[in-house]
């Protein structure tokens, strides 16, 4: 019986029944298929946030008469140039948002698109270095093996700098934290012996208030009570600097 032919295949491509037999439903994961002199490249488009992990297919087949065909586009392997060309856009739109970001958030928004382009361009490296292997007198196949080979390296490159950079900005906000955390305790320092010079005194002055100023200020040793809270107060005031 012949392997029934996966929705993402051309209904006009005659493919041997090696590869066929070879395919599931779907596209699968990124891959090479050399069987009875075909070559069909089983690539996937550069992997966006609106995908939702669900990866689109470019198909590239190399016959024994050496015709290429490609889908979703045409052109044979101006198609797998093409392809490899919206990679190198990718990868230059991300190197140039590592640069302007600033933020952490802005760098983890980043990887998060980093990373599936990151893996997504490894294995169009393997891809293409099976390729290689597979048809050695193939120039254009070399060139298209090295290119990828670049892809890899810039995505790399951006990879590590937009983790490079964030751990750089977190670094960077903890110790502007700290430098605020540090303001902030050297202000409640001062404002807690403040409290502590006056509470004496403003407890003496609270127990003397319940009579009127004027007779307050003529009682018998006002004036050593207030000595004694100030002297009390200043006492408290200078154990936190002692034990400092």
């Amino acid at each position: 019986m012949e392997p029934k032919k996966p929705a993402f295949i051309p209904k006009s491509w005659d493919l041997p029944e090696s590869i066929r037999k070879r395919l599931g439903d779907a596209a699968g994961r990124q891959r090479l298929m050399d069987e009875d002199g075909h070559l069909l490249f089983i690539l996937h488009q550069p992997p966006q946030p609106e995908d939702d992990e669900v990866r689109k297919p470019v198909l590239i087949w190399g016959q024994p008469s050496g015709e290429w065909k490609s889908s979703p586009e045409g052109g044979g392997l101006a198609a797998l140039d093409a392809h490899m060309e919206s990679y190198r856009k990718n990868i230059h739109a991300l190197d140039e948002a590592v640069e302007a970001a600033k933020s952490p958030r802005q760098f983890f928004d980043i990887m998060k698109k980093v990373n599936p382009l990151l893996r997504a361009t490894r294995n169009l490296l393997a891809v293409m270095q099976e390729a290689r292997e597979a048809r050695q007198d193939e120039r254009r196949l070399i060139n298209f093996r090295d290119r990828a080979v670049d892809l890899e390296r810039a995505i790399d490159l951006v990879a590590s700098d937009a983790k490079d950079g964030m751990e750089f900005a977190l670094a960077e906000n903890t110790e502007e934290q700290s430098r605020f955390a540090h303001a902030a305790a050297l202000e409640a320092r001062k404002l807690n012996r403040l409290a502590a010079f006056f509470f004496p005194l403003a407890t003496l002055v609270a127990v003397f208030g319940i009579n009127p100023p004027s007779e307050v200020m003529t009682m018998p040793g006002f004036w050593l009570v207030i000595a004694a809270g100030v002297a009390a107060g200043l006492v408290i005031r200078m154990i936190p600097t002692s034990k400092s």
